[in-house]
């Protein structure tokens, strides 16, 4: 049986509460394992305001938030399948800079309001997670380089 982080926000104004870039509810929210980097676990776990629990995946409450867990298992079902079949016709990327090439700046999956490159986009894409703490440095980065392409293009 694998086990998940359930974690429950026990001090929240308005039901919820933010912390290592997730928001966290009253009801709980089950995350698959991996999803965390060791400097958001040390956050979360220090964090006074979250209650942090390692359960069985079978032993999840019912009022706790699954929807990543179940993300998670699609995923994995669906990369089997893929392997199986030989299929993979979805675009991919070695790189975070050819991820970025591929994304679509009108597509509201691919970015977020703020303008920067949605993860799970970026994840899909590389077929690993990634996390914000890689993401910024090299977008920022990604688009300096762009800049200066296109300045020198325009003299």
């Amino acid at each position: 049986m694998s086990k998940v982080l359930v974690i429950y926000a026990v001090a929240a104004l308005a039901g919820t509460f933010r912390r290592a870039g997730t928001t966290f509810t009253t009801e709980g929210v089950a995350f698959p394992e991996g999803h965390f980097s060791p400097e958001q676990l040390n956050a979360i776990n220090a964090e006074k305001r979250l209650s942090v629990r390692e359960v069985e995946a079978s032993a999840v409450p019912e009022t706790v938030d699954t929807r990543l867990l179940e993300a998670a298992a699609a995923r994995k079902a669906n990369e089997k399948g893929q392997a199986k079949k030989g299929e993979g016709n979805a675009p991919t990327a070695e790189t975070l800079d050819q991820a970025f090439a591929l994304l679509d700046k009108s597509n509201n999956d691919h970015f977020t309001a703020t303008g920067l490159p949605q993860l799970d986009a970026l994840s899909r894409l590389l077929s690993r997670p990634v996390k914000a703490a890689e993401r910024d440095p090299a977008w920022a980065e990604f688009v300096a380089k762009q800049s200066a392409t296109n300045q020198q293009g325009a003299e």
